[in-house]
């Protein structure tokens, strides 16, 4: 089975501090006419939603009985830095961990840790580079450098800590951010791999996704978001297209970075999940301006 959940800071933290939260993703941007309607009860409304959405993922993370999870995301600086950005890099085992915690908030640090599973990450890297992808490698020892404060991305840590109910981790960051970035096609071909690796291993293995999808959150479009991009993204894994996404970056636009350049990996698990037999359910979709980026909440299962 599968999952993907978008990310912003705003579903994982209680109504009452999104609109400081979303004052630091818009920070002074330009907004659209459509961010006014969103008023208290709009927004209310939304964390009712995130609640169900995120629920719906973690039930079905439950239901899977896995031994492991493939965990794709993209780093954003915390994790490396630029004497070395890897296009794909697995951690093999290890202690993983990383820190949410907003500063401009005044939250605490809050540093959390995850077990790195390495029987099965061993397998799927053999058989990655066999497939003839050069993977950047960390066994055992989970050492970032980007921010070593901070560890894994955001993302990727408060995705973990609410949906995989503690199963050990096999971490892929796919590079997203920092030119020049790996093409829809390598990462849809990725993605065909990591199913035929995954599968070799003979565990139950689930795959998570923690990232986008359209937004540019603390960027000069913070709050802007595309939602009929992301519906058509939505569309084309419901119907088991995720062949569709590989053009996308084909073309150069400013529209196509941010978080929405984290889409890769929403086709990369689109890939591997077709053709493991798996279907996509999106349970929501919500565009919402105060979280800068849109939303969604999606399984794949048999």
């Amino acid at each position: 089975m599968g999952a993907a959940v978008s990310h912003s800071p705003l579903l994982y933290r209680e109504r009452s501090a999104w609109n400081a939260v979303s004052a630091i993703l818009r920070k002074d941007a330009i907004q659209p006419k459509s961010a006014a309607a969103e008023g208290a009860d709009m927004l209310d409304g939304y964390a009712d939603r995130v609640t169900r959405g995120l629920s719906a993922i973690q039930q079905a993370i439950a239901r899977a009985d896995l031994d492991a999870i493939i965990l794709l995301s993209a780093d954003r600086g915390t994790q490396f830095d630029s004497s070395h950005v890897p296009q794909i890099h697995l951690q093999v085992g290890g202690e993983l961990w990383g820190d949410p915690a907003i500063a401009e908030l005044g939250e605490p640090s809050r540093r959390l840790s995850f077990s790195g599973e390495s029987e099965a990450a061993s397998m799927i890297i053999e058989e990655l580079v066999r497939d003839g992808f050069d993977i950047a490698e960390a066994r055992d020892q989970f050492d970032p450098v980007g921010d070593p404060a901070r560890g894994l991305t955001p993302a990727a840590v408060e995705a973990v800590d609410r949906l995989a109910d503690g199963l050990p981790i096999i971490a892929i960051s796919i590079n997203c951010h920092v030119a020049p970035v790996i093409g829809g096609g390598r990462v849809h071909c990725f993605g065909l791999a990591l199913e035929r690796a995954a599968r070799l291993t003979g565990k139950r293995l689930g795959l998570l996704v923690a990232g986008g999808l359209s937004g540019d959150p603390e960027g000069r479009m913070g709050g802007w978001i595309d939602d009929v991009f992301d519906k058509w993204v939505l569309t084309r894994l419901e119907r088991g297209r995720s062949i569709d996404l590989a053009r996308v970056w084909d073309a150069r636009s400013r529209t196509l970075l941010g978080s929405t350049a984290e889409v890769r990996l929403w086709a990369a698990a689109g890939a591997a999940l077709e053709q493991a037999g798996c279907r996509a359910t999106v349970h929501d979709y919500l565009a919402i301006h105060a979280a800068a980026a849109g939303i969604a909440f999606t399984t794949w299962e048999n």
